[in-house]
């Protein structure tokens, strides 16, 4: 059977749909730092932060046609790490990976454990001042990582239908919220729809808001790890990923106006007026839940934030593990992360490590509120460097593989590649907000990327002594994904059999 017969098939086969690709499109998106941050925004910049939103969505679509493309032709459970390799070689596609997700899950998955119970406890007053008197609060989020790991090792089509669950309940709650908000008469006097005026009198103050809503979209690739599994996986993941960016647009761009409409942004400590005000801090839900619903708003308000945390945290342990896998059987890393279990076919050790590293930075800073933004903008960067990495892997396969079949591509190349790189490189040179230092982001963000670089080309060049920029033919990664490799076959084939087995 010819190459393009066998990309064909495998884009066609698949134990879930069109609704999985969707929410996991948009679980890790719509996560609870993507709601303060939202809310932070829109109460520090008003009308500008929506500009830099719109800018930022504008980034996003483009990028996603980058991906959309680059799954088309590799439909593997390495995702990023199988795109990068194929076009600049095993070097960039060990550091861009670890860089995108594992120091991502370092900075921002961190940042989602602590938040998620934190943002719905604060709805349930009793219950707060209990877990704030002995500092657990965010000891909840911990609790739903071991959950939902527990959940993903038990299968992918279990994780399909709690995604499905978890998203719509999420997205149904702020879209409700926003729209209630809006339509009830603004309890704040504005200047604008969205707060605060338009201001374009300092444009390096526009840019380092784009990095701040960047992040309301970034992980919407997450989908592509679940290509392998996902029925017509050449259509149905650029369709998810252009309407669930859309949503989420929308929807958080309805739910910022509803906050800035109804919950004055007061300073925190009367006596200092410069210090934090009210939208940048979690107390702003039920504030806003208050003034939308009354007392029964804050608990559905509750609940809804609880599920954006599940979402997010149950799309992050599906996803994260099957790239792991994908890199394990590359050679990339220790054997260990391509064990399967024997009856789920799950990979459990790459399960394993994506419950212990937020739980454990989240025990090691105690939940520390103060540290969430620097650690959401630390991910920005790193999400970025995978970015730009995939933009160039897509782009040289262009010219160096034009005979490639690819079931989407990228229109109007190269100008998306083009406008979503500018913005990033942007995004992470402007990167550091009014009131923070550059430091705080910067100095974690490139001692990690450090030492990841240096981890790529010590185990391509001793471990793996292989040249470390040579791109990997696809053929070869094709082949490692239908075939059997190292005693394993491809998750997909084992999927297949699995559910077939207990029909």
């Amino acid at each position: 059977m010819s190459i393009e017969k066998k990309l064909s098939q495998h884009l066609q086969q698949g134990v879930v749909g069109f609704p999985v690709a969707l929410a996991s499109s948009v679980g890790v998106v719509m996560a609870s730092p993507v709601i303060l941050t939202v809310t932070s925004g829109f109460g520090m910049a008003g009308s500008t932060f929506a500009l830099a939103m719109l800018i930022a969505f504008i980034m996003m679509q483009a990028q996603a046609t980058t991906f959309a493309e680059a799954a088309s032709m590799l439909p593997t459970s390495g995702a990023v790490y199988d795109y990068i390799s194929g076009g600049l070689g095993r070097f960039w596609a060990i550091t861009g990976t670890i860089s995108a997700y594992l120091l991502v899950h370092v900075f921002a998955g961190t940042a989602e454990t602590i938040l998620s119970g934190i943002m719905a406890l604060v709805n349930f007053e009793h219950l707060n001042t209990m877990m704030e008197h002995s500092g657990t609060s965010w000891m909840v989020g911990v609790g739903l990582v071991i959950l939902f790991g527990l959940l993903n090792a038990l299968g992918i089509t279990i994780f399909g239908k709690a995604e499905i669950i978890l998203t719509f309940v999420m997205w149904a709650t702020l879209t409700v919220f926003g729209v209630i908000g809006l339509l009830k008469a603004p309890a704040v006097s504005l200047q604008g729809w969205f707060g605060n005026p338009l201001d374009l009198s300092d444009p390096s103050g526009v840019l380092s808001l784009i990095g701040m809503a960047m992040f309301m979209f970034v992980g919407f690739e997450l989908v592509t790890p679940l290509a392998p599994e996902l029925k017509n996986a050449g259509r149905n993941i650029p369709r998810a990923a252009r309407l669930g960016l859309t949503g989420v647009a929308v929807t958080m761009a309805i739910y910022g106006a509803a906050m800035v409409h109804q919950v004055a942004n007061v300073a925190m400590d009367p006596k200092n007026p410069a210090g934090p005000h009210l939208l940048d801090t979690p107390m702003a839900i039920p504030a806003f839940a208050d003034q939308v619903m009354g007392p029964f708003g804050k608990i559905w308000l509750g609940i809804g934030l609880l599920f954006a945390g599940a979402a997010t945290i149950n799309t992050l342990i599906a996803a994260l593990p099957r790239i792991l896998y994908g890199m394990a059987i590359d050679g990339a890393l220790p054997k260990a992360f391509t064990y399967l279990h024997p009856r789920f076919k799950t990979p459990l050790l790459g399960i394993l490590v994506a419950v212990i590293i937020p739980c454990s930075h989240a025990w090691f800073i105690q939940g520390d509120l103060d540290r969430i933004m620097p650690l959401v903008l630390a991910a920005v960067c790193a999400w970025g460097v995978a970015y730009l990495l995939v933009n160039l892997a897509v782009a040289r396969l262009r010219f160096t593989r034009p005979d490639f079949p690819r079931a989407y591509r990228s229109p109007w190349f190269p100008l998306p590649q083009i406008v979503s790189s500018v913005g990033i490189l942007l995004a992470i040179w402007y990167i550091t907000p009014p009131g923070m230092h550059p430091r705080d982001i910067y100095l974690p963000f490139g001692i990690m990327l450090g030492l990841t670089a240096l981890y790529a080309l010590v185990w391509t060049v001793c471990v793996q002594k292989v040249n470390p920029f040579r791109a990997v033919a696809l053929e070869d990664i094709l082949a490692a994904e239908f075939g059997k490799v190292g005693g394993h076959a491809s998750l997909i084939d084992e999927e297949l059999k699995r559910v077939a087995t207990s029909a």
